[in-house]
């Protein structure tokens, strides 16, 4: 596609994120044309790990590649809460509620999972290094422009660009993504032994600081492959010394229990990422006329849920089932977003809220949350839990 020539597309989606790559897949088993527009040059190989839970699952299901999606990673049936020291706090029994729901929770890694997308896709689809600039609406279809100075006019318009999109500020110049008062440290590793029970994941809080440890497949020779995060709240934009991820995550959390400091000496420094944690307050609209906007674009989230994700993959499942059932691309477009806007919005409220124990530095407060944890019955974090993966999205 050359310098200034109009190319003509069914279903523009700018960003090939994990929403953008879904919504592709299912809009084209609906029987539309699509193209995925990315402003990387390249996916990365390696990147953080990713927590898929039963209902993004069940949309992989829809998609058929659930089998695949799984293969890649590893199911996990318990999550352990413990304090820093070790002392358990709280178990939930993640497996049973996933038997009941009749899908498995997944940890796998994001740049593996965009691989099996990629792969569902086929060649032409997604085009990379593709920076776009802007658009604007022309009669019933849009235009958008890219850095380069291609356009390519399509039906419509889907914003799947993450936190700081594009299509978005065009839509929206006024809102600002907010600063979440917390940064994170994640990183993978490859160990020779499983670390921690297989199929569990472990929860540590310690003083202002939250790390978990989840088993995300199988590494190579035989190896295991461990995700790790820590959270810790501090001041927008800080940034560690050149070459010193390893060290600042490892000022936070000597003495904890193992097997934290083993795993994150274990990491290699180029696979720690640091990055401050944003989200999204309820957007007053998605979108206009043929565009809108999907996951992160729409409602970044913080990540005490484990939600971001699985909410973009649901996004694009419901646009893709109305955008096959109405053939008026701008009233599919207002009534996906009519059922979308208040599920996402809830959920980003419940993170938030389930964020604001977790990070505290008082030891009176921590004593009382600690206390709290290990009188509630693991039924209770069960139903909670269950009203937000249990939620059937396609049939809202």
């Amino acid at each position: 596609m050359g310098e200034g020539i109009m190319q003509s597309r069914g279903v523009v989606i700018i960003g090939g994120g994990i929403g953008g790559l879904c919504a592709a897949i299912a809009l084209r088993q609906a029987g539309l044309e699509v193209a995925v527009y990315e402003r990387a040059e390249a996916y990365r190989p390696l990147g953080a790990g990713l927590s898929l839970w039963p209902n993004a699952m069940r949309a992989f299901e829809a998609l058929g590649l659930a089998r695949e999606v799984s293969g890649v990673g590893a199911s996990w049936r318990e999550t352990v809460m413990h304090r820093w020291d070790g002392k358990v706090l709280s178990r939930m029994a993640v497996e049973e509620l996933c038997r009941e729901l009749g899908q498995p929770t997944v940890g796998l890694l994001r740049a593996e999972l965009q691989q099996v997308l990629l792969r569902a896709l086929g060649p032409g689809v997604v085009h990379l290094g593709a920076a776009c600039t802007g658009f604007h609406v022309e009669g019933e279809g849009v235009r958008v422009t890219f850095a380069d100075g291609q356009q390519v006019r399509g039906d419509c318009l889907i914003g799947a660009d993450g936190l700081h999109s594009v299509v978005r500020q065009r839509l929206l110049p006024e809102v600002r993504p907010r600063y979440g008062g917390r940064t994170s440290w994640r990183g993978v590793v490859n160990v020779a032994s499983e670390v921690i029970p297989e199929g569990s994941q472990f929860e540590l809080y310690g003083p202002g600081a939250r790390f978990g440890i989840t088993h995300i497949g199988r590494g190579p020779e035989g190896t295991w492959r461990m995700y790790w995060f820590l959270l810790v709240p501090a001041p927008q934009g800080g940034q560690d010394v050149e070459g010193g991820h390893r060290e600042a995550v490892l000022s936070h959390v000597r003495g904890w229990m193992e097997p934290v400091e083993s795993l994150v000496r274990a990491t290699p420094e180029s696979d720690i990422l640091r990055t401050d944690i944003h989200y999204l307050e309820p957007l007053p609209s998605w979108g206009e006329g043929p565009v809108t906007l999907l996951g992160d674009s729409a409602h970044a989230m913080v990540t005490d849920m484990g939600q971001g994700a699985c909410q973009a993959i649901e996004d694009a499942l419901v646009l893709a089932k109305l955008l096959r059932e109405d053939t008026d691309r701008v009233r599919a477009l207002r009534t996906y977003e009519s059922k979308r806007r208040p599920r996402t919005a809830h959920i980003a409220e419940l993170s938030l809220r389930a964020g604001s124990i977790r990070y505290l530095r008082n030891p009176v407060a921590r004593w009382g949350r600690d206390l709290l944890m290990q009188a509630l019955p693991s039924s209770v974090a069960l139903n909670q839990l269950r009203r937000v993966v249990g939620y059937d999205f396609l049939a809202s």
